[in-house]
């Protein structure tokens, strides 16, 4: 069973579209200030650490002790360090490095959906968990930018962009891939997304980025109904991206090959992402986000978990 072709393309009639239909633009910029507000209280939580760079420089960290040199300034002698002893100590600090991140949220008309009407859709959570993200990075006194929409390219610095990126994210619809030559040289991106793609699409992506010198991490955003099947009886699913119709009689008989195809596609997204030196966090819906965010913002902050 292709898992990923099924729900990429088929959502169930259970529940529809609400009426009347508003384009997926409109309903975004609908939803951006409470979008904004949420992130900002979540980025709040988030690490609000530095990228260390592992070299000598204005930080505040200690890195190392080093020799004085002859004719040091006073200034600069670690003297508790030295009187241990018969030689001069100059205390080296951590440089702090400003960050550039780039973030891809999938713009797909798949996005748009949810399982019953007391959780968000894919795209509502995705934006949040986003701009989330985004605005940890900013409060940190990092740069941000995206890589779709008509902001692509542009980079941000400051908590007061987090509207303005917000406002990309929302007049991203073009259904392409991370414009992956915007990247700058040694910065990180986020693709968020549900990757229910066709795994050649996944692979073309990795390998494109993978070339580049930047660090990856992928968001898999996630309805629990897209894991389960828990539909019974005679269900009509719906494309949300093409004006088609499938009906299934018996729906739950599918119900094991399909979370176990699910199940198989998730393991091989990982192995995916392992291979191009990128790493996969897994997101449900009906799951607050912040812990989802808080191990992803951890590996982007140097693989340490926030206390």
């Amino acid at each position: 069973m292709n898992v990923a072709g099924f729900f990429n393309r088929w959502r169930a009639k259970t529940t529809p579209r609400t009426a009347p239909h508003v384009p997926p633009v409109s309903q975004a910029e609908g939803l951006l200030p409470p979008l904004v507000v949420e992130a900002e209280r979540i980025a709040r939580q988030l690490m609000m650490g530095v990228h260390r760079q592992r070299r000598a420089g204005a930080g505040e960290d200690f890195w190392q002790y080093r020799q004085a040199m002859p004719h040091e300034p006073a200034h600069r002698i670690d003297w508790r360090q030295s009187a241990r002893g018969d030689q001069l100590w100059v205390r080296q600090r951590e440089a702090e490095g400003t960050q550039q991140l780039a973030l891809w949220c999938d713009p797909s008309a798949s996005m748009d959906w949810r399982s019953n009407d007391n959780l968000p859709t894919k795209r509502q959570r995705a934006m949040l968990c986003t701009l989330a993200l985004a605005g940890a990075t900013l409060h940190g006194g990092e740069r941000v930018g995206l890589l779709t929409g008509p902001e692509a390219g542009r980079h941000f610095a400051g908590a007061y962009s987090l509207p303005r990126l917000a406002q990309g994210l929302a007049a991203s619809m073009a259904d392409t891939p991370p414009q992956s030559d915007l990247l700058r040289a040694h910065g990180q991106l986020v693709i968020v997304s549900d990757f229910l793609w066709p795994l050649e699409r996944l692979e073309a992506v990795l390998r494109d980025v993978a070339a580049r010198p930047a660090r990856v991490q992928l968001l898999c955003v996630l309805d629990p109904a897209e894991c389960d099947l828990p539909y019974r009886g005679r269900i009509r699913f719906e494309s949300l991206e093409q004006d088609d119709a499938l009906t299934l009689p018996t729906v739950e008989e599918l119900a094991p090959a399909y979370h176990a195809a699910m199940t198989s596609h998730l393991d091989t997204l990982r192995t995916m992402a392992r291979a191009y030196r990128a790493e996969l966090t897994l997101h449900m819906t009906d799951h607050a986000p912040l812990p989802a965010l808080l191990a992803l913002y951890a590996r982007l902050s140097g693989g340490k978990m926030p206390s």
